[in-house]
């Protein structure tokens, strides 16, 4: 890396390791280099402070609101947003007298952090909601908070930097952030959630797609086509709900590898109902492994109610399968702590559980991987987090869109994702592949890489972004060794 940005801290001591936190988790994005300031031996280029008249000339002042940090020794959620130097906050005290015109007079640095920690879903209000965190529940949707809003602060600081420390940003203007040297990155990920028994679990999930077009999406088009598919390959000697192998061949054609989703238990009636332990199911899922893609766990609807739960479902898929390095959770149901800290002790390296079935985009506002906080212990989690955000039920289930619809919005999210220099995951289940499901969104899901690539952008495994950022994250202090 090129020299540093030095940041000095001169903020109350208890509030140190979440500013670092922040400033490298904004600035690790960028790939702007970090280092701090704690003996005053190097100048600033940012001082983060309540006192700008102690801001040198030529830095940049960011405002430290103490009564913004008291906030998150409550267990309560904010009731108010509003908007400062253009941007939405949940913090907004500012400093009326900043030394420079370029200074950021919020203390971008907390409201950074309420979102990135994901705190208003762990206040206990909201745990009592249950495991699984909607949009139509969230401090985005009620205080009309844009789901980039964590990217705009990074935007800001990457704005005023342009300005206090130009010879550093100048070094690394332009860089190529992803693999192949691409802009942006999506991880394509596929979440096994139904292998059929018997010709009866296929015929009965067939009827369900038949009225599920009917009578959810109101298709009666949509339905015909569902039973016209379903018909035609059973004619043919093929099972549409069996695709796997299929599925791993045409991604090696196109010279795409995915992150694969293997659920092993059932403790919920929203759980799957095939069992790793089975040999049918191993050797149908086998071209997975031969492939050398990503396997991954599918954590069970319940698995994070007890972190004994969790760590034996990676037991039991490394036992029966192959050991997975990565995990989502089902129906993206799971205990923020209790997730985090049992991957942390399962040698669960990267996770993507973090977004909303119920609307496409960030969940805490940051269109790239990041560290989740652990709070008790005032750290960032081992577990490098890669935010879902698109998946094939919000299109097509939650926000009900037709494949055509569905393209635009896929468009929309890829762009947003490309603006920001960013890396999402998304979820394409292989229910969708034998067109007996939900017409035409088997055709989006090539579509969607394909734009990703038109775009500039890179397609692949969660495995390579996470092997890709270790050696950037590392030289960042607020990081700790990854799994």
């Amino acid at each position: 890396m090129s020299d540093p940005v030095v940041i000095r801290l001169d903020c109350p001591a208890h509030v140190r390791a979440k500013a670092r936190y922040v400033f490298d988790t904004l600035l690790a994005a960028r790939r702007v280099p970090v280092a701090y300031d704690d003996t005053g031996d190097r100048a600033p280029n940012v001082v983060y402070t309540a006192e700008f008249a102690q801001v040198p000339k030529n830095a940049l002042g960011v405002f430290c609101s103490a009564r913004a940090w008291d906030f998150f020794g409550e267990a309560a959620d904010v009731g108010r947003a509003a908007t400062v130097q253009g941007l939405r906050v949940v913090f907004d005290e500012f400093c009326e007298n900043p030394n420079t015109p370029d200074a950021i007079s919020f203390d971008l640095v907390a409201n950074a952090f309420y979102f990135l920690s994901s705190w208003s879903e762990r206040v206990p209000s909201e745990r009592d909601r249950g495991t699984r965190a909607l949009y139509a529940d969230s401090v985005f949707r009620r205080l009309d908070i844009p789901q980039t809003v964590v990217d705009d602060y990074a935007s800001l600081l990457m704005g005023a930097l342009s300005k206090s420390a130009p010879t550093v940003l100048d070094r690394i203007s332009g860089t190529r952030r992803w693999l192949d040297g691409s802009a942006f990155a999506v991880v394509i990920s596929h979440d096994e959630d139904f292998i059929p028994r018997n010709l009866a679990d296929t015929i009965t999930m067939g009827a369900k797609s038949v009225l599920r077009q009917l009578i959810t999406h109101r298709s009666p088009m949509d339905a015909i086509r569902v039973a016209g598919a379903f018909i035609g390959s059973l004619a043919r000697g093929r099972n549409p709900y069996l695709t796997v192998p299929e599925l791993v061949r045409k991604e090696q054609a196109r010279g795409v590898r995915a992150s694969y989703q293997i659920a092993v238990a059932n403790r919920h009636p929203n759980d799957v109902t095939y069992r790793i332990e089975d040999k049918a199911v191993q050797s149908y899922l086998r071209p997975i492994v031969d492939a050398g893609f990503d396997v991954c766990l599918h954590g069970s609807y319940r698995s994070t109610e007890r972190a004994e739960w969790y760590a034996d479902e990676v037991r039991t898929l490394t036992e029966h399968f192959a050991q997975p390095r990565g995990s989502r959770q089902h129906y993206l149901s799971f205990d923020y702590d209790t997730l985090f800290a049992a991957q942390e002790h399962a040698g669960i390296a990267y996770d993507m559980s973090i977004g909303y079935p119920d609307a496409c985009g960030s969940r805490v506002g940051f269109s790239h991987p990041y560290h989740p906080y652990n709070l008790a212990e005032d750290r960032p989690y081992r577990v490098l987090e890669i935010p879902l955000v698109l998946m094939d039920v919000t299109l097509r289930t939650y926000l009900g869109l037709s494949a055509p619809d569905a393209r635009e919005r896929i468009k929309a999210e890829l762009e947003l994702l490309r603006r920001a220099g960013g890396c999402g995951s998304i979820v394409w289940h292989p229910i969708l592949f034998g067109g007996a499901r939900d017409p035409g969104f088997d055709d989006l899901y090539w579509e969607l890489i394909d734009l990703t690539q038109g775009l500039g952008g890179w397609a692949g495994d969660a495995r390579s972004i996470h092997d890709a950022l270790r050696t950037v994250l590392r030289q960042y202090p607020s990081f700790p060794p990854s799994q």
